[in-house]
């Protein structure tokens, strides 16, 4: 079967396939949150919300690991104790879950856009008690290095994660980090926006250059010259690099003091 499985149907944007907003006001008052259908795989004490097929980080769930998870772990490894990370691009919360069950970690803030991800995503914290952990608060925006609005999701049948947010006249918005989190400390900080990253990283500069924390950024090869000279301005050096497509690869970058 290609693309979304049919127990779940994620066809169309917003609230036409899920209402995060309604959900989360539910969740503040105690109420029952009605989300998709889900297909659900069951292991290591957690259980995961499903809606693609052949999404390869579904896939990987479904088949009872982690997602990227050497990465995971060597990035597990440099994590202080009681560590806040920002997990921008969260999808359906692959990075978000491990960082909140497998380390010690104090608060893990997501940001995701795309409402077909935002269901399960939000679905995966509740089911497994990670509310306390996992903070929701910002659903439903992309980042960027500048406010602006009018952002569309393009629809990837096979591979949810590589969607990417295009400039049109679409209900999403893009948010400058350094506004949202001038008052954040993170020690870890994930990018995984489907070209995105510069932007993304051009946006958090204070907050980079104030907490100076651990980064992985997913970079596009065309972007490579560019993210080059983010970190060389910034004073970090790449330590880790993971090819994760034909023209993407994982880097994890630390602060030269």
């Amino acid at each position: 079967m290609e693309g979304p499985l049919q127990t779940a149907t994620p066809t169309g944007e917003g609230t036409a396939y899920f209402d995060f907003l309604a959900a989360l006001r539910a969740l503040a008052k105690g109420d029952p949150v009605r989300f998709p259908p889900f297909e659900l795989a069951r292991w290591g004490g957690l259980t995961f919300c499903l809606n693609y097929d052949h999404d390869p980080i579904q896939r990987a769930l479904r088949n009872g690991r982690f997602y990227e998870a050497e990465a995971l772990r060597h990035v597990t490894k440099l994590l202080p104790a009681g560590a806040d990370i920002l997990d921008v691009g969260s999808n359906i919360g692959n990075h978000a879950l491990y960082f909140a069950t497998q380390t010690n970690a104090r608060r893990v803030v997501v940001i995701e856009p795309n409402p077909l991800a935002i269901a399960p995503l939000m679905a995966n914290v509740v089911v497994n008690g990670l509310l306390g952990k996992v903070d929701l608060s910002y659903l439903g925006i992309g980042l960027s290095d500048h406010d602006e609005a009018g952002f569309t999701m393009d629809r990837h049948l096979r591979n949810l994660g590589a969607t990417p947010m295009r400039k049109g006249d679409g209900q999403l918005v893009v948010r400058q980090g350094d506004a949202l989190f001038a008052d954040d400390l993170f020690h870890f900080v994930k990018i995984d926006t489907e070209g995105m990253e510069i932007k993304v990283l051009s946006g958090l500069s204070d907050l980079i250059s104030r907490c100076r924390p651990l980064v992985m950024v997913e970079v596009q090869d065309s972007n490579i010259p560019q993210l080059t000279d983010w970190y060389t301005h910034h004073n970090y050096e790449p330590i880790e690099e993971w090819r994760v497509s034909r023209d993407a690869s994982n880097y994890l970058l630390q602060p030269n003091g």
